[in-house]
This record gives C-alpha cells, structure tokens and sequence, in this order.
C-alpha cells in the first residue's frame, strides 16, 4: 500500500502546472517568406514590412482555445539580439515553443545563414493605439454569423452575446473567429476578455438580413486595459 501511495505521489509531482499568459517559452525559430496573405488565422491585410510569425499549434491553442494566440505580439530573443513579432500564422509542424519567422525578424534575432537558432519568447502588449476593430466573415447574417476581433493590446479568449439577457459565449474557430447563429439583425452587445482574464463590453452593429459575398470591418469602441 505504501509503495502505490509513493508511486502516486511521484506521478502527481511530475505532472506539469498550467502555463501562465507570460510565461517564457523556450524554442527554435526557423524563417519564412509567408504568412503576409492567406494565413490560416485570416489577419489580411498585413504590410509587407511587418515583422510576423507562424506560431506552433501548442501555444496558438494556448488554454484549449483554438487561436488564442493569433494576433498577440510576441518578444523574441536569440543569439544575435531581441525584437517583437505579429502572430498571422499557424506553423503546424513547429514543436512545442518553435517559431517561423519572416525573414526580416529572423536577421534581427539570429545569423539567416544558419537557417534556424535556439529562442525564448514571451506575449507582451500589443504596440498599437486606438480600440478593437471587428472583421465580419463573409457569408455572415444574423442567422450565422463569424465575428473576428482585431487591433487588440492582448490576446483574446472568449467573446460573449446578449441573447435574451444573457451572456452566450460563442465558440473560437482555427480561422480566428467566433462564431454564433440567431444573433439577430440589431445591434450586439458583446463581451470581450482578454488572455489575463480583463473583461469588457462594446456593440457590433446589426449583422445583415442575408449573408454578405464579402468580409467587412466595423470600429469598435472599446480597448483593453493596459
């Protein structure tokens, strides 16, 4: 009996402790020329000059949400110096910690002729200014709707909608939106919280009657706090 007991106690000690937001991963970073259009979390446009990353399934689904980390800004260290990077792409096949960088981003942290070099890297606040923007799926109505949250100060978890005077948390989808049906054809009332559990509240205007062929961005009014 003591011998189970001591072999249970070694196997609860070994198991790892939840990840915090800002905990520092270590890695490698690899480099790409992709990820500015068609990346799977669907952040187009994004400036040909800006330094991004494919990000690795592990920490993209950081918490069980899937796309947790796209659009975060991530501070990443290697051999050769520091520098911050924006999240607009999966990188499937990258372990736990592993980054595929655009080119650019790559010079600043390691040698581009090795191909690949050891990194730590942590989410920080985004360096933007102005509140959220959202980006409307095409195809959406207030019968369906995908709802995307942009131009966010930290990574977003969850999005909640007034329904009936209730909160309803709408599912995050790989492709970086949430996702809801019957969200009705007035202004939505949303609830927005972020990757260190800050919560607010902003409108989205009224979803179309019928499904739109493209996607559209709408201002929001909000932003999270520092």
């Amino acid at each position: 009996m003591l011998g189970m007991i001591a072999t249970l106690s070694l196997v609860l000690f070994a198991l790892p402790a939840s990840a915090a937001w800002n905990d520092t991963y270590k890695g490698y970073a690899t480099y790409t020329g992709s990820g500015y259009s068609g990346g799977a979390v669907l952040l187009d446009p994004i400036p040909a000059n800006m330094e991004i990353t494919a990000l690795n399934p592990a920490q993209m689904n950081y918490g069980g949400v899937k796309a947790a980390l796209a659009g975060a800004y991530l501070e990443v260290q290697g051999p050769k110096g520091k520098t911050v990077v924006y999240v607009t792409d999966l990188y499937p096949d990258g372990a736990s910690g592993a980054l595929d960088l655009s080119p650019n981003a790559f010079a600043k942290i390691g040698e581009v002729s090795k191909g690949k070099v050891d990194i730590q890297w942590k989410v920080v606040k985004a360096p933007i200014s102005g509140n959220f923007s959202y980006r409307i799926k095409e195809g959406s109505s207030r019968w369906w709707a995908a709802i995307q949250v942009r131009n966010h100060k930290y990574p977003v978890m969850k999005l909640e909608v007034q329904k009936n005077g209730s909160w309803v948390s709408l599912p995050k989808m790989d492709y970086n939106h949430f996702v809801g049906e019957q969200l009705g054809n007035k202004t939505l009332q949303v609830r927005i919280t972020d990757i260190r559990g800050k919560v607010v509240t902003d409108t989205i205007p009224a979803l179309p009657e019928s499904g739109t062929s493209n996607a559209y961005i709408v201002a929001g009014h909000t932003q999270f706090p520092n």
